[in-house]
């Protein structure tokens, strides 16, 4: 179990689209490579982190049988999450990311807490572009889980090898059922 690093992680890369298009505004504002290219660098790093946990997790946690009693799919939420990430260019006045970095930084932060206040680990745009989808689980004992696989679920009872990434969220390793 990775737990809290793969918390961090999970949150962390879900802010990698904020930091992208802050490269993006910068660029279409014909801004220096100087003033985007740390921010470019920092969301490239980000997704390749994602990618490099979630590979890494699947090959070396420790496996377990975890059954789906009941289950929900979690993306629809995207909206809210999308209008919390497009917020720091509402006004680019107020929310400069250039010169003022402690603005921008000062709203990250903000977006990252309350992300991992809330748990919400179930909307990170980079994971969805990995092919991932997020459900709330109930496994026999009816306690409810975050489960990340790439898989569509399509009944309840199914089977799935998965191994655990921190208190309440699996990730399914890809497995046929077992």
């Amino acid at each position: 179990m990775l737990n809290m690093f793969a918390k961090f992680l999970l949150v962390s890369t879900s802010l990698a689209p904020v930091l992208g298009a802050v490269a993006v505004n910068q660029i279409a504002h014909q801004k220096p490579w100087s003033s985007w290219g740390s921010w470019l660098v920092v969301a490239l790093l980000l997704v390749f982190l994602c990618w490099a946990m979630l590979r890494y997790a699947a090959k070396n946690a420790q496996k377990q049988i975890f059954r789906i009693k009941e289950f929900e799919k979690n993306d629809k939420e995207v909206l809210a999450f999308l209008l919390a990430y497009l917020l720091p260019f509402v006004s680019k006045e107020n929310m400069a990311f250039t010169g003022e970095w402690l603005t921008g930084a000062y709203v990250l932060g903000i977006i990252f807490l309350v992300i991992a206040h809330a748990g919400a680990f179930h909307f990170n745009p980079v994971m969805g572009l990995f092919g991932y989808h997020f459900y709330g689980v109930k496994n026999d004992d009816g306690v409810s889980h975050l489960l990340i696989s790439k898989r569509e679920l399509r009944r309840p009872g199914t089977e799935l090898r998965t191994v655990r990434l921190a208190h309440g969220i699996y990730l399914d390793t890809g497995k046929k059922d077992v």
